[in-house]
């Protein structure tokens, strides 16, 4: 039977005070009128659950689903001389998907940061592959999603050339990724919504995900190096005047890449071991 599972529990005084630390640095390192979109970018905080039954990251909240005989693992390792954010799954063939979902809940100046500009993500994918591309339900799902409450946007990590697909209520982006080596990538998410032809939402949850269906049977992982914010791309863009105003009060000179390590929620991932 799967089991669906959201870190709910009380925050405690130490992780008030290290998120409270975190966005202090955070937001003196990028200015106050400048403010991060996502809080710790490069996974470099974490605590241990005992309800996962491992570490996680602290500042990402954690959802996953998984059987009794799945595993999903997280943990920093390193891969190919880059530090990165492993994420392990393993699917037993039983029923349903084994998933995780690791997300942050963004709006205000900070998903005004990240509508006016890109944001940077370095990935690495397997460079075994054992599904067939005439069915992709045998292959595993891998990339950044964002979720307002009305629409999803996902960004996947392809080994495929493949045009976005759309309803009208959600829109995938494939992203060609090279497996067996990083490869880095540019995320647009207002120019998304503009091809979508979606309004801009006033907030939004972003993540990273990563999926297995039970037809990908095996250890799948994927890794990413982090993500990092680029130079300011569009205009000011907010639904109300009020919004607006808001924003250009925020808006100051944007640096041109406010990177660590340059060139570094689904993605058709299909490696299977």
């Amino acid at each position: 039977m799967k089991l669906a599972r959201t870190w709910t529990a009380p925050l405690s005084a130490i992780f008030l005070i290290v998120v409270a630390g975190l966005a202090f640095y955070q937001l003196r390192h990028a200015g106050t009128e400048n403010p991060p979109p996502i809080l710790d970018p490069q996974f470099e905080l974490w605590v241990s659950d005992s309800q996962f039954g491992g570490s996680r990251p602290l500042v990402w909240e954690l959802e996953y689903s998984q059987g009794s005989e799945d595993q999903i693992s997280l943990r920093k390792t390193d891969v190919a001389g880059r530090t990165a954010l492993e994420i392990k799954l393993f699917q037993d063939g039983g029923d349903g998907w084994v998933y995780v979902y690791m997300r942050q809940s963004i709006d205000g100046a900070r998903l005004a940061a990240l509508l006016n500009r890109t944001i940077g993500v370095l990935t690495f994918l397997e460079t075994t592959c054992a599904c067939r591309r005439a069915s992709p339900p045998q292959s595993t799902v891998f990339g950044i999603e964002t979720n307002d409450g009305e629409h999803t946007l996902s960004f996947l990590f392809s080994d495929a050339a493949m045009e976005p697909r759309q309803t009208p209520s959600s829109r995938t982006v494939f992203l060609l990724t090279v497996p067996g080596e990083w490869v880095f990538h540019l995320i647009d998410v207002a120019g998304e919504y503009e091809n979508a032809k979606w309004r801009l939402p006033e907030q939004l949850r972003f993540g990273v995900t990563f999926q297995a269906p039970a037809s990908a049977t095996g250890w799948h992982v994927g890794y990413l190096h982090g993500f990092s914010v680029g130079a300011a791309t569009h205009p000011i863009i907010t639904q109300t005047g009020a919004a607006a105003a808001y924003v250009d009060a925020l808006r100051i000179n944007v640096r041109e890449w406010d990177v660590v390590n340059p060139p570094c929620g689904h993605a058709w991932n299909c490696r299977a071991r």
